[in-house]
């Protein structure tokens, strides 16, 4: 199958793994959130980032049809940050949700043909204000496409 990473499965991944409480959502409801104050914390989207196929050389084993692709995606977490007006208590909020979701991500290999362990790439604050702060990770896995041998 040549479709693009099914960033469903890091849903259902995160969705067994993280507590009732967190609201999850995908790139379509990440997209309609215009401005800081449109979070309801708390929040994590899962967002397709990048898939880069890997060229196989010509006459190399693994099947006619299958490539490799390397896979990033994106997972964006949206904190309370109204306990204070320093952010003290939205670092305390990050750091437990963030934890939760990176042992959920790292080392987990997702049902997928030739799929790798993920691993975190990177992680950063995206935007904050007296309300509101948002982090996001990226990761990275692969998986193969291409008809099956």
């Amino acid at each position: 199958m040549s479709a693009p990473f099914d960033h469903r499965l890091v849903l259902e991944r995160l969705r067994t793994e993280l507590p009732a409480k967190f609201n999850l959502g995908t790139a379509a409801d990440l997209a309609a959130v215009t401005s800081l104050r449109d979070f309801r914390p708390p929040q994590v989207f899962v967002v397709l980032a990048q898939e880069t196929p890997i060229p196989r050389q010509p006459g190399s084993a693994g099947g006619a049809g299958r490539q490799i692709a390397v896979v990033h995606f994106g997972v964006t977490l949206a904190v309370t940050n109204h306990r204070d007006n320093r952010g003290a208590a939205a670092g305390d909020d990050l750091q437990a949700l963030l934890g939760q979701v990176r042992d959920a991500l790292i080392g987990w290999t997702p049902a997928l043909p030739a799929a790798r362990d993920c691993q975190l790439i990177q992680g950063k604050v995206i935007d904050y204000d007296t309300n509101v702060l948002v982090w996001a990770d990226i990761y990275q896995t692969q998986h193969a496409i291409g008809r099956a041998p």
